[in-house]
């Protein structure tokens, strides 16, 4: 803790006892794009210093005296820069440097980044790099990154709470069941890196609780032609090679990219293909005072899916350039429902058997725009972002369901059958605006903008009661139709300041929020309205190059998604159902750390988080009708404290490899009379290992694995969960071919169960999440061997994670 104490007492020494100067500036080429890795040499004050430019050009050289200096730029193929500088105060400069004129045959320099990346910011996760990542779906991908978790259709971060998901700087409107279809709809060939961004400064929206992550696609920007074409066998594995009459669970997919860049002109291309058959489903056992429910409900089905992911970028001059980029697919999940619930006494008798089946064909469209531009007023760095984006999803899906009681001699009983016949369709349409401005000042570098944010979600539910003979009559009780509307204004400052030793960013981000639902079936309106601030504050010191300590605040918001509010009611049985809450109101997020980095490796954090007025679905069981229901309600305030500890070992060249201990203390509390405030410590291991065999690296291992020690989730006491992913590569014809063979979660051990206790009735829910699998990828790449990200942020980033 002394660290701690020194920090906190730094904030009292005046800034003025500091002498020292900053040097900062970015590279760039005659096109403004940034030359990642360029090498500058300063020479002056009696030494030399040698840095280079970060993956945005950007450079920065602190403790230094007033005086002469020479300040030399290299970069391969193009022509040294050489300056000379009189420093007398904190100075900022735009390098540009031409190409040379003179042509090599051939030069090839690679540099393979290790997979993870970790610093007090953020954790990027290099998927091009990671062998257990080839092959997969973008969710399988999100779940390689150390300290994230995906289970329950939630991904959280281990110890801190749920994530919000970007892609490319817009954050997906959608949760739950659909933001992970999403995800599996894209392929992690298609993905350069995923960040997990832990304290999201002001220009970032501020949902997400815990942070967010962004998923960054491929663009190439090497000259001329170059592409990929990619093919994935999957074998899922299970205890039961047929279930409920089915086998062959398998899956297939293709993915091609092309890309061609020019002087001024880029335009990629990145198309997917899946087709596979799968499981999934989850498990809810209630213990009544009288009767043990086990209810298990399995779906078997089949998944279709096309993505596309295709942009272009143009430098209309030096100093401006536009873009448009379009993600969009074609998803179908073609399956059917099986639910079965036995009713046991608690002699171990059978008393009866409620049995559902139901067919479903969901078919969900998507489409996202986005138009962008940049705008550079001179060379100090000042610039302009300008975004608007547009986002469609609309999905329909079209049911069958029956659903029957069996007595304890396996006779049905006639007056129980239920059988339903119903359409729904969700249209969520996103208009977003924003821009954003950055404007080097003499008291540090000023970050100003706004968005606008305008979201509109129809949504239906049409249940008809089914005849023997086939007939139908509208059911008015269970069907609803429900629009939401959804429009924030956004704006935010912040200042970022290096100051010798110190570093300092502050901001505030203030959001006013109209939402109107409105239930036809039900002629329920609701209306809310509420204006909030969200500050944020990093505070680094960096006493020597081996020590960096950095204390960082930010507050959060955690909104409902769509489905949260619709009261519509989803059947599961006769006697359970699922439905939304009109009523539910956001929760809020209070996050604080303290933080050392010691030699760039070793990562040591303490944490409090504090969430108040949060929500969750509940699952809440009446003994004396046993009627089940499942709805999301305001009802907690949780404190979570807890220290982190990520390393990774470098002692062997060809080993990559990346370790994270999480162990935290969770006291959830509630005012709600049918819950009991809950406590508990909870600790999360993992580690990630790449093995490598040859310098070249050809041929490698990887072995991923992660283990869950019993926690507190909202108001429930999880099990201890965990994974192991193994996987191996080789690579031929000057790595233009690589053949890799995975096999995920190979102990079938990834499912979270959890007990909650609603109204005194104890109830345990496990999540199926069959995730075990064998696949086989063979990837195949011509043209140009380059790829670079373009972490483009564009403006929609926040209204699209939560339906």
């Amino acid at each position: 803790m002394k660290f701690l104490s020194f920090l906190i007492l730094s904030f009292f020494i005046p800034i003025g006892l500091f002498a020292q100067l900053i040097l900062t500036g970015t590279v760039h080429k005659e096109n403004q794009v940034p030359l990642a890795g360029a090498g500058l040499l300063l020479r002056g004050d009696g030494r030399n210093v040698s840095v280079a430019a970060d993956q945005n050009g950007a450079f920065t050289v602190s403790q230094l005296k007033k005086g002469k200096y020479s300040l030399t730029v290299s970069y391969a193929g193009y022509q040294s820069e050489t300056t000379d500088l009189i420093l007398s105060k904190d100075t900022t400069l735009l390098i540009t440097l031409k190409t040379s004129s003179t042509q090599l045959n051939e030069v090839i320099i690679s540099a393979d980044p290790t997979t993870v990346v970790n610093n007090g910011e953020k954790l990027v996760y290099n998927v091009s790099n990671s062998i257990t990542a080839t092959g997969a779906d973008g969710l399988q991908a999100v779940g390689q990154v150390p300290g994230i978790k995906v289970s329950d259709n939630e991904i959280t971060s281990a110890g801190r709470g749920q994530l919000k998901v970007m892609v490319n700087g817009r954050l997906l409107q959608l949760t739950g069941i659909d933001l992970t279809r999403y995800l599996k709809s894209m392929s992690a060939s298609q993905i350069s890196k995923i960040e997990l961004i832990k304290n999201p400064s002001a220009s970032f929206e501020a949902d997400g609780n815990a942070g967010i992550i962004n998923i960054i696609t491929k663009q190439n920007k090497t000259r001329g032609y170059s592409g990929t074409v990619q093919f994935n066998a999957k074998r899922w594995i299970h205890d039961k090679a047929t279930i409920y009459g089915t086998s062959n669970f398998f899956a297939l997919n293709g993915n091609t990219s092309l890309n061609y860049s020019s002087e001024k002109l880029s335009v990629y291309g990145n198309l997917n293909f899946d087709e596979d058959h799968h499981l999934e489903g989850f498990r809810t056992d209630i213990y009544y005072p009288g009767q043990i429910w086990k209810q298990s409900d399995t779906g078997d089905y089949k998944y279709h899916n096309i993505n596309l992911i295709a942009g272009a970028d143009y430098l209309i001059s030096p100093k401006a350039t536009i873009g448009i980029t379009y993600l969009g697919g074609r998803n179908v999940y073609d399956g059917s429902d099986h639910v079965n619930n036995p009713v046991y006494n608690y002699n171990g008798g059978l008393d009866s058997t409620l049995k559902a089946y139901a067919t479903y064909y969901p078919v969900a469209l998507s489409n996202s725009i986005n138009m962008h531009s940049v705008i550079s007023f001179d060379t100090t760095g000042k610039k302009l972002l300008l975004n608007a984006d547009y986002y469609n999803y609309y999905r329909t899906d079209v049911s069958d369901f029956e659903s029957n009681v069996y007595r304890s001699d396996g006779v049905i009983n006639p007056s129980s059958r239920k059988r339903y016949y119903d359409t729904n369709k969700q249209n969520i349409n996103i208009y977003t605006f924003k821009a954003d401005m950055e404007i080097p000042t003499a008291i540090g570098s000023l970050a100003f903008g706004g968005k606008l944010s305008f979201i509109d979600n129809y949504s239906n539910a049409f249940y008809y009661d089914k005849a023997n003979d086939g007939g139908l009559a509208y059911n008015t009780n269970l069907s609803n139709e429900f629009d939401y509307k959804e429009n924030t204004q956004s704006l935010y400052g912040s200042l970022s300041r290096s100051y010798g030793k110190w570093k300092y960013q502050a901001g505030l981000r203030a959001e006013f929020t109209q939402t109107s639902g409105y239930s036809f079936s039900n002629r329920q309106n609701t209306d809310v309205n509420y204006l909030k601030l969200f500050p944020s504050l990093v505070v680094t010191y960096q006493p020597g190059d081996d020590n960096s300590f950095s204390i960082t605040y930010g507050k959060r918001i955690n909104r409902p998604s769509f489905w949260n509010l619709n009261p519509y009611k989803s059947i599961y049985t006769e006697y359970s159902y699922g439905q939304g809450n009109p009523y539910l109101q956001p929760e809020y997020n209070n996050n604080l750390e303290f933080s050392h980095i010691f030699k760039g490796n070793l990562n040591s954090s303490l944490f409090l988080n504090i969430t108040s007025n949060g929500f969750n679905y509940v699952t809440i069981a009446s003994a004396d009708t046993n009627l089940v229901y499942t709805t999301p309600i305001n009802f907690l305030k949780t404190f979570r404290y807890g220290i982190s500890e990520s390393y990774s070992l470098k002692t062997f060249k060809l080993l990559d490899n990346n370790n994270q201990v999480t162990f935290y203390y969770t006291n959830a509390q509630t005012e709600n009379n049918s819950f009991k405030g809950i406590k508990g410590y909870g600790l999360y291991m993992s580690s990630s290992n790449t093995l490598y065999f040859n310098t070249n690296k050809t041929f490698g291992v990887a072995a991923n694995f992660w283990y869950q020690f019993p926690e507190i989730d909202h108001i429930s006491r999880t099990d201890a969960y965990y994974k192991l992913d193994l996987g191996i590569t080789a690579s031929a014809f000057k790595k233009e071919l690589s053949i890799t063979f995975n096999v995920n979660d190979v102990f079938r051990s990834s499912a979270m169960a959890k007990t909650t206790i609603v109204n005194g009735v104890r109830q345990k829910f496990t999540n199926f999440q069959i995730n075990r699998f064998a696949q086989l990828s063979l990837n195949y790449r011509f043209g140009s061997k380059k790829e670079t990200a373009k972490g483009h942020q564009t403006g929609n980033e926040d209204e699209r994670g939560r339906n």
